[in-house]
């Protein structure tokens, strides 16, 4: 069984390793880079996409730094409760499919009172240091996407840079 992947690794292995458990990926897409995010080639499994992310384009200066949470390989994204008979969840328990009121109810659970992004749980901290090199703690998360209708949980993402306001 498959527990646990770094964002940090190298993307190649990380998709051998998923290829393994969950066979040939059934679809791949290529996205454009938005001000958030650099293009990325998306690889979905059912509910599993695995989110390659490339360093090119006007993201190409972060093209040679080492990967972080914030510069991650890849990312993930839940959009159903398993793939290839494998369960998606995260570590709080919570995946694509499970009830909204059960995410609300986790006492971990932090909002973003702007409320463009988030609520969040599972969070990593990682040192990191500005852009006038101040030493500062970055963290990040995994997200949820409600549904329309609200009462469910439509998508889980990370790592996504857990924030208290919005570009």
């Amino acid at each position: 069984m498959l527990e646990r992947l770094d964002y940090r690794s190298d993307f190649d292995q990380v998709k051998a390793e998923l290829e393994t458990v969950l066979g040939a990926a059934e679809e791949t897409e290529e996205a454009r880079g938005t001000s958030h995010f650099p293009p990325s080639t998306m690889h979905r499994w059912g509910g599993f996409e695995l989110w390659e992310q490339r360093y090119v384009d006007r993201w190409e200066s972060f093209a040679d730094d080492e990967r972080s949470f914030v510069k991650p390989s890849f990312l993930v994204r839940f959009t159903g409760p398993e793939a290839a008979g494998v369960r998606l969840e995260t570590i709080s328990g919570i995946g694509a499919g499970a009830a909204w009121t059960d995410l609300e109810e986790l006492p971990e659970l932090q909002t973003n009172p702007s409320g463009c992004s988030g609520p969040y749980v599972d969070f990593l901290d990682e040192p990191a240091v500005n852009a006038d090199g101040e030493a500062y703690v970055s963290r990040t998360g995994v997200d949820f996407v409600e549904s329309e209708d609200g009462l469910t949980v439509a998508a889980v993402r990370a790592p996504i840079a857990v924030t208290a306001g919005c570009a």
